[in-house]
């Protein structure tokens, strides 16, 4: 099958994007602060009351964005609304990020309602819902329409805004908390482990003020934030250099804004070490010695990948299986989850009739299993227009839009293979440029007797050997990625 050659103008943002955007819809809505200048230490108050505060966001010294939160005291609960703007780059394109949550809580800070937006590129994804039960009744809305989810929940979650709050409520007391808490923009309950690191005076505003410090991490996401006894978070750092100040309005929404944003993807792209590849789209076979992972961390293995400690293969097979569609699995079925690679969900709405209604169209009556993974990767490659997003749009959303990053060509493709009976699994993690960088991108993984890599954005079929898989699977698998950026070292030793 005839494909475009690889080139940097390909690679459509990195998924890792997305889960920062997350980030700070998590954490930048933790905040809950006076807009004045807060007391010295030694003056904190004690009680709670409806309050507000600004936020300046950072990479590194560079004004991305700023964020207002206020908390308000309800008869029987709080209610937290945060607004969010950000202004950055991905590979030089000038993209705008509002986020708008208003979120009710009980008066122990659990999680009761929810209503959340996220607006970029001109598209608009939101989600309302309410938890009763132990049960997350979840509403979608996008271009696609509407769709209800309904999520078991593990536990209680607590709201974004309640994790600092529920510690301030317990007086700092223990050393160690362990909450869950809900994420809209994933659709996703994760766990939130709180170490209490001791307490720190720091300067805000010209002023010494008394603060908790506080290690934070979310799935493997780590934060450090510095907070009031009152919760009033001051400072917090983040990952590759993601920060947030507390600021005056005025500085929030005017200062610092003059200067040309950082591109985010160029910034977490990882240098190429060892060998160089200059046609990363032929290669059939690499070896690479990766570092960054720690001793308790396992690559996803799979028939075209495989780890031995830190050295990864990965291969591109030469014969790809096939059979008459739909899969029918034998028993016993060493690797292959069909509850999960064929099911419709939430985001790949593999059972819409309007899915399976252009997966026929494309096939025109295609039976053999191989040859329609052919004609689906050439159809979404060729069809769904390069887009910088920084959202997650359902596939029905994206036969609406079309248009969208690789993640949009990876959630389609998915959908449209699994409606047809073809068992297929997301995946992420990186893949090598021509400019001798590996960049954070999603692609798709089949079922063809054994499992091929495929790539709809680069419109690979079997993708090449320079994809190297970090987690695939469910978006909660896809968090786990976080630990790894800003730490990976790439060698590659071998390539064929």
């Amino acid at each position: 099958m005839e494909m475009k050659k690889k080139s940097l103008k390909l690679v459509i943002y990195i998924s890792i994007i997305l889960f920062w955007i997350a980030s700070f819809t998590y954490l930048f809505a933790s905040h809950y602060s006076s807009s004045s200048p807060l007391p010295k230490t030694g003056a904190v108050k004690t009680d709670i009351s409806p309050i507000s505060e600004w936020m300046g966001l950072y990479m590194g010294d560079k004004k991305i964005g700023y964020d207002y939160e206020e908390m308000m005291p309800l008869q029987d609960g709080t209610l937290f609304k945060s607004r969010m703007f950000m202004r950055i780059l991905l590979m030089g394109q000038e993209k705008e990020i509002t986020t708008i949550s208003d979120i009710r809580t009980d008066n122990n800070y659990y999680l009761k309602d929810i209503d959340f937006s996220l607006k970029t590129s001109g598209l608009e994804i939101a989600a309302t819902g309410n938890v009763k039960n132990n049960v997350l009744t979840l509403f979608l809305r996008g271009p696609g329409g509407t769709t209800k989810q309904s999520i078991d929940l593990k536990e209680p979650p607590l709201s974004s805004g309640g994790i600092v709050m529920k510690i301030v409520k317990d007086g700092f007391s223990r050393t160690e908390y362990n909450f869950y808490t809900f994420d809209p923009t994933i659709q996703q309950e994760l766990p939130v482990h709180v170490k209490i690191d001791g307490r720190e005076v720091k300067q805000i505003m010209g002023s010494p003020v008394d603060t908790f410090k506080l290690d934070v991490q979310i799935k493997d996401m780590k934060e450090t934030m510095w907070v009031t006894p009152q919760g009033e978070t001051v400072e917090e750092i983040s990952p590759l250099g993601f920060r947030a100040v507390l600021e005056p309005k005025a500085i929030a929404l005017t200062k610092g804004w003059g200067e040309q944003p950082v591109d985010l993807i160029s910034a977490t792209a990882i240098k190429a070490h060892g060998l160089t590849i200059t046609e990363p789209a032929s290669v059939k076979l690499m070896e690479a010695y990766i570092t960054g992972i720690s001793n308790t961390e396992s690559l996803p293995s799979a028939d075209f990948q495989k780890q031995e400690g830190n050295l990864i293969t990965v291969v591109v097979p030469e014969h790809i299986g096939t059979y008459e569609l739909p899969y029918k699995p034998p028993p016993n079925t060493k690797g292959l989850s069909v509850s999960e690679d064929l099911i419709s969900n939430a985001l790949i709405n593999a059972d819409s009739p309007a899915i399976i209604d252009k997966a026929k169209e494309i096939l025109h009556g295609e039976t053999d299993a191989k040859r329609s993974v052919e004609l689906l990767n050439q159809w979404v490659y060729t069809h769904v227009k390069d887009s910088f997003t920084v959202t997650l749009p359902r596939a029905i959303d994206l036969l609406k839009n079309m248009q969208g990053d690789c993640k949009a060509h990876t959630i389609l493709f998915t959908a449209l293979a699994r409606a047809i009976g073809i068992p297929t699994k997301m995946a992420m993690g990186v893949v090598l440029m021509p400019d001798g960088y590996f960049y954070y991108h999603a692609w798709a993984v089949v079922y063809l007797d054994k499992w091929v890599a495929v790539d709809p954005t680069l419109g690979e079929f079997p993708a090449d050997a320079t994809h190297i898989m970090l987690a695939s699977g469910s978006l909660s698998n896809w968090m786990d990625i976080l630990g790894v950026v800003g730490r990976l070292h790439i060698d590659i030793m071998k390539v064929n």
